[in-house]
């Protein structure tokens, strides 16, 4: 039987940090992923800006920061752009715990850029800018001179409890096809978001939101479900081009040219309809509303998106920019993240419009934890985009990866704590394990419906239904859908009968997942009748604070969604009594 003091679902930002805090405990965690350490999940591809006030940047981190700037002020940056829904405790963690982590990552070798970056929202700079793969590179060193065991290639599909409490995580080894239980005195989800229910997604394939489907059987609650980060300006086609956000980089993007998009009637929408001051140049949230609505009012391009330009900026401006921009995710020579943009260039120089739209980028919700990662199932942790409570209704540019490095610290050293007081690890009880492993293998009694197909439906209606722009109608479509979906299930199986490495039969499990993510973000959407953040409801096109000063918490409750809410938590910030 494989044991281990805690058990980490998810090896990158969140998961590797919360074993090396561990470690650094006196503890002995096992991380369990479903690809390679420093190879899967979304940490690997970010940009990458790690958020920390600026004053500390500079006088605790020796870079070029503003000392005008202060934890303080971050704070309440990340309150206001959240628009007052974050968990202000957990965002009092979030801006306290990040330079201690930074300075650890640059003790361990990390390379960052010393200047420091200012997106839209922040007050001043605090973009600590290095790449994905550094942090990987660096992270997985650390945990391998720890000696952190790693079990590669495992698919967690559910957490094991014995008496109300977290024993263990059952799941699919990948290689081999055995379902495998291993034990532990506490589990730490950091699965990262759930991406890859919309058809476009700035995120890998194999973030299908397997931690939300599993916490959400084990009976968790979840926060702000509805508040889905859309990356605004990212390219529709070709298809191995969908979801990457070179347009956003070059422009809108803070430090990025002043690109220009039309509706199919060449107007320029955003001055003309969002914001006639910064056009083009604003948050996240304004910036996906804006291009999506023009689609949904039918101005938009025949594909689904919008134009998009640098045609009126000289040639020697555009030919410029890399240099000028001097970011390690663009070379010189036009290529960003692995993938050369230079022909296009050339093209857009000579007046060549691109289409662009919106991609699934960043769940702002997730799972309910209190500040220090602890879910109401004891021995539960969730660290991470995983975890709901930071952003609330739209996240900063940069706050992300704080948000993962923080609570991935946190979880760890709170887990630690927990365990300490568990005496030895149990197995899960016999019927909760019957349960999970036939699950599991139910795929291979099933047959009719195609999986890749079954899984396009799925992200088509989350597309249409449930995208940024939302309505009543479109949002009792999306969930009657999704109960036709749950009823289709049994009919999608493997017509592969081989267990090892079936990749198959791992789409059957991650749709599973998909539709379950999908009812949480459609149930918690329909509850919220007001437009917020990220939220963006047409029939009700302005904020109500009055009514919706408050999280949306959905839960599974003998099988069925049950939606309730809860008061914001304040600790210095009080919101507007009135938008």
């Amino acid at each position: 039987m494989l044991t281990a003091d805690v058990l980490i679902i998810g090896s990158e930002g969140a998961g590797a940090l919360a074993a090396i805090e561990l470690r650094r405990q006196g503890l002995n965690p096992m991380i369990l992923t479903k690809g390679r350490i420093g190879k899967c999940g979304a940490t690997v591809t970010a940009g990458a800006d790690i958020n920390v006030d600026s004053r500390t940047c500079k006088e605790f981190l020796g870079l070029n920061g503003d000392i005008r700037d202060s934890k303080e002020k971050f704070f309440e940056d990340t309150v206001i752009e959240g628009r007052y829904l974050p968990n202000q405790k957990i965002v009092e963690h979030h801006v306290e715990e990040i330079p201690a982590i930074v300075k650890d990552f640059m003790d361990w070798g990390m390379k960052i850029e010393k200047d420091l970056g200012q997106p839209a929202g922040h007050s001043y700079p605090r973009g600590v800018t290095t790449k994905g793969d550094e942090i990987m590179r660096v992270l997985s060193q650390k945990v391998k001179e720890l000696k952190v065991p790693i079990y590669e290639q495992f698919m967690a599909t559910d957490v094991l409890k014995k008496d109300g409490r977290v024993v263990g995580v059952a799941g699919l080894d990948l290689c081999s096809g055995e379902f495998v239980e291993v034990y532990g005195k506490a589990v730490i989800i950091a699965t990262g978001g759930g991406m890859q229910l919309y058809p476009y997604s700035t995120a890998p394939d194999e973030l299908t939101g397997d931690g939300h489907a599993m916490a959400m059987r084990a009976g968790v609650e979840f926060i702000d479900m509805e508040m889905v980060q859309f990356m605004g300006c990212t390219f529709m086609n070709p298809p191995a081009w969908a979801g990457i956000s070179f347009p956003y980089c070059l422009g809108p993007d803070f430090g990025g040219l002043d690109i220009r998009m039309y509706n199919k009637f060449g107007h320029r929408f955003f001055e003309e309809k969002i914001d006639p001051v910064n056009k083009e140049h604003v948050t996240r949230d304004l910036l996906a509303r804006g291009i999506m609505n023009e689609v949904f009012e039918g101005m938009g391009t025949p594909n689904g998106g919008v134009y998009y330009s640098l045609h009126h900026l000289p040639e020697e401006l555009v030919d410029n920019f890399p240099i000028a921009r001097n970011q390690p995710i663009l070379s010189k020579d036009w290529v960003f993240m692995g993938f050369s943009f230079k022909e296009l260039i050339e093209r857009m120089k000579q007046g060549h419009a691109i289409e662009v739209a919106v991609a699934s980028h960043f769940f702002c919700g997730g799972i309910r934890t209190d500040d220090i990662c602890a879910t109401r199932i004891p021995g539960l942790y969730a660290a991470g985009e995983v975890a709901g409570g930071t952003e609330g209704a739209n996240r900063l540019s940069g706050n992300a990866l704080t948000q993962v490095f923080v609570q991935g610290v946190l979880s760890g050293r709170n887990a630690a704590e927990y365990v300490k007081g568990i005496p030895t690890v149990e197995a899960a009880d016999v019927a909760e394990i019957k349960k999970a492993r036939d699950r599991v293998m139910a795929p291979f009694g099933r047959a009719g419906i195609n999986v890749i197909e079954f899984k396009k439906e799925i992200q088509k209606n989350a597309w249409d239904n449930m995208c940024v722009v939302r309505t009543e109608d479109s949002l009792t479509k999306a969930l009657a859908k999704i109960q036709e979906f749950k009823k289709l299930l049994p009919e999608v199986g493997c017509s592969c009968t081989a267990k090892s490495a079936n990749r198959e039969w791992v789409d059957v499990l991650q749709v599973e997942s998909l539709i379950s993510l999908a009812e949480l973000i459609a149930t918690s959407a329909l509850a919220r009748k007001e437009t917020r953040g990220a939220h963006f409801r047409k029939d009700f096109p302005e904020s109500d604070s009055k009514n919706y000063m408050k999280n949306i918490i959905v839960a599974n409750e003998n099988g069925e969604i049950k939606v309730s809410a809860a008061p914001i938590v304040v600790t210095s910030i009080t919101p507007p009594e009135e938008d």
